[in-house]
């Protein structure tokens, strides 16, 4: 079995496009969450989900877009020259791209190759899971039930952008793909980062891809500075 684990797309169908060609050998597909949201193809991005049936978990910036589209007029309640890219991505979807990130739970727990996993978008915040006792809370809270180190567990998270495997005993684990769209300002690489997992075996990859038609795509809005330098920063 080979999984794929990726996380924080944020409205970056192209990256998801690279990442599908370059593991196409792939079993099944993970994602911890924030789908949309700073950046330019959220509607492409829900339906590039549907079609390779990736199992998700909905994030931050996927409930600010939710939270925009129900209670901010789908994003235009807004002055022109105040547009971010929530309100721009809240305009470009409909309610059955709402509705299914509504639907999206925010953990999901499952079996792979003899290992137990529960992925969820963020732990507390920034805030990581920097003991074991800890772990066994929260693993107990998302479970029902402590298992045992023995059991091999095993949680994925997303949210920090930043690629990690965090050991608390040898079968005890946490583990982040970082972002397939975004790097951290103190990391200069502009890679899109993910996890392969093979027959319980973890892979940290990159891949470089072609980030113009992002920039392309974002140099036609009529964003607000800030936001534009993020689509400078990150797709220039």
């Amino acid at each position: 079995m080979k999984a794929l684990i990726i996380s924080d797309i944020h409205s970056n169908v192209k990256t998801l496009e690279s990442i599908r060609k370059a593991e196409s050998d792939c079993d099944v597909i993970y994602c911890a969450g924030d789908l949309v949201d700073y950046g330019p193809f959220p509607r492409e991005v829900i339906e590039w989900v549907h079609k390779n049936d990736a199992k998700c978990v909905r994030g931050n910036h996927d409930d600010i877009i939710i939270d925009l589209y129900r209670n901010g007029n789908s994003g235009h309640d807004v002055a022109e020259d105040e547009i971010k890219w929530a309100h721009y991505n809240a305009r470009l979807l409909g309610e059955a791209e709402i509705s299914f990130l509504e639907s999206t739970p925010v953990y999901r727990t499952f079996k792979m190759d003899g290992y137990n996993y529960t992925m969820q978008h963020l732990y507390e915040n920034y805030l990581t899971i920097d003991s074991l006792p800890k772990y066994d809370a929260f693993w107990a809270e998302r479970n029902g039930r402590t298992i045992g180190a023995e059991e091999n567990r095993r949680i994925i998270f997303g949210h920090t952008h930043r690629r990690c495997i965090h050991y608390l005993s040898d079968d005890s684990l946490w583990l982040n793909p970082g972002s397939v769209s975004y790097r951290r300002r103190d990391d200069p690489s502009k890679e899109a980062h993910y996890f392969t997992i093979t027959d319980g075996k973890i892979a940290m990859k990159s891949l470089v891809y072609d980030r113009t038609p992002l920039l392309e795509a974002a140099q036609k809005l009529l964003l607000k500075e800030e936001e534009m330098k993020v689509a400078y920063f990150f797709f220039g």
